[in-house]
């Protein structure tokens, strides 16, 4: 390695009361000190806050993944931690990480026990005894009974109890020691189509838990102690990695007597999927949690968030489709009429139809109707999503698919490259602006120490807003790599989207249509039909037409 050796710090804290005091500035100044002595210069530092080194298993710590990443692309020669704990505990996985990053041609380094090295057999075994009493360590800090418990979670074993819904309590043939055979947890076929349909339902029809307990009780079907559904029962179902097979010890904590969900990664599960216990497949788990988590309290709030709203209206639309006079939703109401007929009878009438929520409750000025036909749109609107499926049909999109989704990989990897560029340019002028500290102090150099002082706060203001950046374009390299899955889902499914559409329920028509359709303006004299950027664009980027005109598709009506 030519020159200065470029080191990137690593700082753990697994607990509250060591991130409030004062545990990851003595980390920090110790790595300082060393890398002072040994003539390195520092290029990145990755901090890890309240994360348990014990209980989180690597592919779950953010700040593991950047290291790894950045590794994988050279941006730095030595990784160096105030001790080799710092980096984890697990007696398995921790030495792996380490000799991975070897691998990568990257020294690992511990201010308190020196350079970590794997050159033969004798090294593996030593690092293992580290690492297995380091592990001992940890366990000393929790009682023994739960730390049982932790180990058995993540060895996927039953923990004892009742079997969650879905599940049933069958012998294993293990005997415990005091001769007492083990039970374990097996599919409860009956049960397991009930969790299924659980699961399509905020899949399918984009359900809530309170809309799915009234589905379940209406049916008559009852939870495993006979009783009727609530939403907290279906939440926690729909929280529960075991049914992906990950069986969770540790969600839940006891305060004051009452039980409150503990955050994910606190969770202990096992690093081995359970195949015999999976029940829903874990990319469409996976999916569930993300469009869970867009309706939450604090992502609601968020305006920039982008959520999706299921409701109860028999409009299709309703959710997607707003006033193109004064930007407001169009909204449900209905439109009831009486007839007597010829032999007394009265026959009432009522029919569900779009009004601008704006103009009916004279929030703004309005030129547009207050109501418009409920079959007038959606047939319209049904009309271009037809031709608009069927344009897309003749696109070969297959030819640049992975063309496309590699350019747009490379660019924004080429940004993460030179933002860890400038990341690394600011960590040399920082530690170039502290050696001239000592200097200044005795009179020996061009900076006064006011200026020094306030030149450093500026680089590592400007080091902090360039780290966000990084942090941000990493984000969205991870995001490009499975963007495109959508996209090519939808493509195969082209061909018989539509009679899929025309035979389902009116919850799958809305899903389906919200993932096609931005957005729909309604005017007096047509709509306008705006469909997703992400699949418009991938086509345009193809070589299959403009944006322009495939985004937008207006449609005017007859007069």
């Amino acid at each position: 390695m030519a020159g200065k050796l470029r080191v990137a710090t690593f700082y753990r804290v697994s607990t509250k009361g060591q991130l409030d005091g004062n545990d990851i500035p003595m980390q920090r100044r110790s790595c300082m000190e060393f890398i002072d002595s040994k003539g390195w210069t520092l290029v990145k530092e990755y901090v890890e806050k309240g994360v348990s080194g014990y209980k989180t298993s690597n592919d779950d710590r953010d700040e593991i993944q950047r290291a790894k990443y950045d590794a994988e692309n050279g941006n730095y020669d030595i990784l160096l931690c105030f001790m080799f704990d710092r980096l984890g505990r697990r007696t398995y996985e921790t030495p792996m990480l380490i000799k991975w990053f070897t691998t990568q041609g990257v020294e690992v380094w511990s201010v308190k026990e020196g350079q970590q090295e794997f050159k033969d057999e004798s090294h593996d075994i030593t690092n293992f005894l580290r690492f297995w009493q380091s592990n001992n360590e940890s366990k000393k800090t929790s009682m023994r009974v739960d730390e049982k418990h932790v180990q058995m979670a993540e060895d996927g074993a039953f923990r004892g109890g009742s079997a969650p819904f879905g599940y049933k309590l069958v012998k294993s043939g293990i005997l415990n020691k005091k001769g007492k055979e083990l039970m374990m947890l097996e599919i409860n076929k009956d049960q397991a189509i009930v969790i299924r349909e659980i699961f399509n339902l905020v899949k399918d029809e984009g359900y809530g838990s309170n809309r799915i307990s009234q589905y379940l009780n209406e049916r008559g079907i009852k939870t495993a102690t006979g009783s009727n559904w609530n939403t907290g029962a279906i939440n926690f179902i729909l929280r529960n990695p075991i049914y992906k097979g990950y069986p969770a010890y540790g969600k839940r904590k006891s305060k004051e007597g009452v039980f409150v969900t503990k955050d994910k990664s606190e969770w202990t599960m096992p690093e081995k999927c359970q195949t015999h216990l999976v029940i829903i497949p874990e990319d469409d788990f996976d999916y569930i949690q993300t469009f869970r988590s867009s309706r939450s309290v604090e992502n609601i709030k968020n305006h920039s968030y982008s959520r999706v709203n299921s409701t109860k209206s028999p409009l299709l639309l309703v959710g997607m489709i707003r006033c193109g006079y004064c930007g407001s939703p169009l909204t449900t109401t209905y439109n009831s009429k009486k007839y007597v007929l010829a032999n007394g009878d009265i026959q009432k009438w009522k029919r569900a139809v779009y009004r601008c929520s704006g103009k009916a409750l004279k929030k703004v000025e309005c030129a547009g109707q207050t109501m418009y036909a409920q079959a007038k749109i959606e047939d319209t609107v049904l009309e271009e999503v037809d031709n608009y499926l069927s344009y897309l049909k003749k696109m070969d999109y297959q030819e640049y698919a992975k063309d496309y989704n590699q350019d747009e990989y490379n660019y924004i990897k080429q940004q993460v490259d030179n933002k860890n560029k400038e990341l690394e340019s600011c960590y040399e002028e920082i530690n170039a602006l502290k050696s001239e500290i000592s200097k200044s102090i005795m009179g020996k150099s061009a900076f006064k120490p006011e200026m020094l002082n306030e030149l450093i706060e500026q680089k590592q203001n400007e080091l902090q807003l360039v780290d966000s950046q990084v942090r941000k374009l990493e984000i969205d390299l991870q995001t490009k790599k499975s963007e495109l899955t959508d996209i090519k889902e939808l493509a195969e499914s082209i061909s018989v989207w539509i009679d899929i559409f025309k035979e389902t329920t009116d919850e799958k028509k809305k899903t389906m249509l919200r993932s096609i359709i931005d957005v729909v303006t309604v005017m007096r004299d047509g709509v306008d039909i705006k469909f997703r950027l992400d699949i418009v664009q991938f086509l345009s980027n193809a070589g299959n037409g403009s944006v322009s005109e495939l985004r937008g598709r207006a449609h005017r009506w007859q007069r």
